[in-house]
């Protein structure tokens, strides 16, 4: 346990062979959820290892504009075998080394809205891609869509967020969401559904089973060990970005992690911080990563540790 009481990523080596998938998430738009991405995956591709950026905003992708990539395919050709037979279809080169582009969806209704299937799919054909990381930049909020990416493609999910207690509120909802997600997708039960409506956290939902009439007392206990199971086998990494210093970053990160500990059962990592840096705005405007345009700031060795961190060297 850290300083502030969440637990710091100390830096892990990969395995040889294999790939992963990290995805990134935030429950409040204007966290920098896609700066962080973009930079993250320019930073791992340019030490070798072979990257591949997914951009997984399924209403409002931008991703191929920040890295300044024409794309005439897209996600949509995937999901609705426009000629696509699989990824290799839609996925783009970038100016950057060992970096690959799989450029969002166009926003049209229909598209913003794959059928479940056609998520479970994406995710197959993403592991079979042969990249060392592939990087899942998701949509702000809690939609069904970016809960399911979440959940279904998170070796390990990244969720971004600022100091602003608007902002730690909106990660604790997300990180709700997902959880009881994950809970209506595993029990479907429909005693344990209209339990789950009527509770706020896990562990008011665990005080509802106990008390529960319409289950047996083997079944209780056999919901309540599972859902904790669930619980605890989410290890949601935290960025804190736009902080003024380390000890903002800190605070911020334990009030989230101490507030799903407490109610969700969920145990948080911090995987580091960005400072807020003015000259941010600058390098989206210009088309130039920071991490490319300004190697030499903070903000651009913040990104640097955290690739240290989840062990691309």
């Amino acid at each position: 346990m850290g300083e502030y009481g969440v637990h710091l990523i100390e830096e892990q080596h990969m395995p040889a062979a294999g790939s992963d998938i990290l995805v990134i998430g935030g429950g409040k738009g204007g966290v920098g959820k896609t700066c962080f991405a973009v930079n993250l995956a320019i930073e791992i591709a340019r030490r070798g290892w072979r990257t591949v950026l997914l951009d997984a905003d399924l209403s409002c992708s931008n991703v191929e504009t920040v890295l300044g990539v024409e794309c005439d395919t897209r996600l949509d050709d995937f999901f609705y075998q426009k000629g696509a037979k699989s990824l290799e279809y839609v996925i783009r080169d970038t100016a950057y080394e060992n970096l690959r582009l799989i450029p969002g969806t166009s926003g049209l209704l229909d598209v913003a809205n794959p059928r479940y299937q056609l998520k479970v799919a994406l995710i197959r054909e993403l592991r079979k891609l042969g990249a060392d990381l592939v990087l899942v930049d998701l949509d702000a909020g809690a939609h069904l869509n970016t809960l399911d990416f979440f959940l279904l493609a998170a070796d390990s999910g990244v969720l971004v967020i600022t100091p602003e207690r608007t902002s730690i509120d909106n990660a604790f909802k997300f990180l709700r969401a997902a959880l009881f997600r994950r809970v209506t997708r595993f029990y479907n039960s429909a005693e344990v559904g209209l339990l789950l409506k009527r509770c706020e956290s896990l562990s008011e939902f665990i005080a509802c089973v106990r008390e529960s009439h319409a289950l047996e007392d083997e079944t209780r206990e056999q919901v309540i060990e599972e859902m904790s199971a669930l619980a605890r086998s989410m290890r949601p990494r935290i960025v804190v970005n736009k902080a003024a210093n380390v000890y903002e970053a800190k605070i911020a990160a334990n009030i989230l992690s101490k507030h799903v500990r407490q109610h969700l059962m969920i145990e948080p990592e911090l995987l580091g911080h960005l400072y807020f840096d003015q000259h941010v705005s600058e390098a989206v405007n210009s088309g130039m990563p920071f991490v490319i345009g300004q190697p030499h700031r903070k903000i651009s060795a913040c990104i640097a540790d955290m690739a240290n961190r989840l062990g691309y060297f």
